[in-house]
């Protein structure tokens, strides 16, 4: 009998343990906009969701996947006429999540996209964490919107 009591313990103890690996799998990250655009972002082909000029936007990375982003002029404006679009593979592996890029150099030694020799300009990746993604202030702002900025009434 007590042998049956131990090795129900164990079970519970053991899915327990499961349980609590699988609420911790993937990662809350940031899409962060610098810019004066409208990031838009896709998650897997899903809906765009708009991050505007100068706010931020948490992103979960439940499974590894792909990430879509366009920079567009305004909020109504879709990803079709987009100023800057590119897509980047993601990986979510338990708590380790990050965005693809660059030619895998050293990627064994210090992961994927750490450390990146292809030009994502006007975005920074894995940055400042990784799997965070920052639109640039480099990328500057829609020309309507200067103009709008510097007229006087």
């Amino acid at each position: 009998m007590h042998g049956v009591r131990t090795m129900v313990g164990l079970a519970a103890l053991l899915g327990g343990f499961v349980a609590a690996t699988v609420a911790e799998a993937g990662c809350t990250r940031q899409i962060i906009n610098r810019s004066g655009y409208t990031a838009l972002v896709s998650r897997d082909g899903g809906p765009w969701v708009a991050v505007r000029p100068h706010r931020s936007q948490a992103i979960r990375f439940n499974q590894s996947g792909r990430i879509d982003v366009a920079l567009t002029c305004g909020g109504g404006a879709g990803p079709e006429g987009a100023a800057f679009r590119a897509s980047y593979g993601t990986v979510a592996v338990i708590d380790r999540c990050y965005i693809e890029f660059g030619d895998g150099f050293f990627e064994e030694q210090l992961g994927g996209g750490f450390w990146g020799r292809k030009d994502t300009a006007p975005l920074a990746l894995n940055n400042p964490r990784q799997g965070d993604l920052v639109v640039g202030p480099a990328a500057g702002a829609c020309v309507a919107e200067r103009a709008a900025i510097r007229a006087r009434y």
